[in-house]
């Protein structure tokens, strides 16, 4: 891409009077107290180490009939991918992935250029447009990609039969009802291999941690947890490790 079309590092410029036309690239230094720019085209990660490149396309077209949160790339996902990659030989390579509440599929991209075998976008059936057309512009290697509708709490027939090696999930919990922290925890379950399967989650900290605090402990019921990663650059963050029993 050129270089001209790229605004730093996938930071808010208030400053910027074209942002509705611009390309931010986010890397290892993103400072997520600034934000991803939602009001950019699209967003890059990028890991030049491991030849890591994902460009993922934000709507911003005006064309929303629902809740427009899955459309944008949220601050988890960076941060999200630098583990991912930090952690690709154990986690991802030769791996089934599935990553749940997909929105623009920036992590479970990562993943197939990361080397897992199979990679499930999963989504509102809404969402499912943007999820493709980031799936057809990007390079996924050998990975096997597909794009799949899943509602928590209402799995198809397709996943109650399978199960996959690592699920990602990045940036979910915003203000739901305790019902709905079920539904979800529940499909975590219900996806991950049994036993030992891997759960990333990806936690923003927010103004209701007491209230989300719910439902980590109905992940606790199924899952241990392996890891919890802090980030320094990135306090707010809180990323987790989980295994299933």
């Amino acid at each position: 891409m050129d270089d001209s079309c790229v605004r730093g590092c996938g930071v808010v410029d208030d400053d910027d009077d074209d942002a509705t036309t611009s390309t931010v690239t986010v890397s290892t230094s993103f400072d997520v107290r600034k934000g991803v720019d939602r009001s950019a085209a699209t967003v890059i990660f990028q890991d030049d180490a491991r030849d890591v490149r994902v460009c993922v396309r934000q709507n911003r077209d005006g064309d929303i009939e629902v809740d427009p949160t899955a459309r944008w790339v949220w601050d988890c996902a960076p941060k999200t991918c630098e583990h991912l990659c930090a952690r690709a030989e154990e986690l991802v390579r030769g791996k089934r992935v599935i990553e749940i509440g997909a929105g623009t599929g920036l992590p479970g991209l990562v993943c197939a250029q990361l080397g897992a075998t199979s990679c499930t976008l999963t989504d509102l059936p809404s969402e499912l447009k943007l999820l493709e057309e980031n799936v057809a512009s990007n390079d996924t290697r050998s990975c096997a990609v597909d794009v799949d509708a899943l509602a928590w709490g209402d799995l198809s027939e397709r996943f109650q039969r399978e199960r996959f090696d690592l699920c990602v999930c990045s940036d979910v919990l915003y203000h739901q009802p305790l019902d709905v922290f079920r539904k979800l925890a529940d499909t975590l379950k219900a996806v991950v291999k049994k036993p030992g399967g891997t759960l990333v989650f990806a936690y923003y900290f927010r103004e209701n941690l007491i209230h989300d605090a719910h439902f980590f402990e109905y992940l606790d019921e199924a899952f241990d947890e392996k890891a919890r990663v802090e980030f320094a650059d990135c306090p707010d963050i809180w990323l987790f490790e989980l295994v299933l029993r």
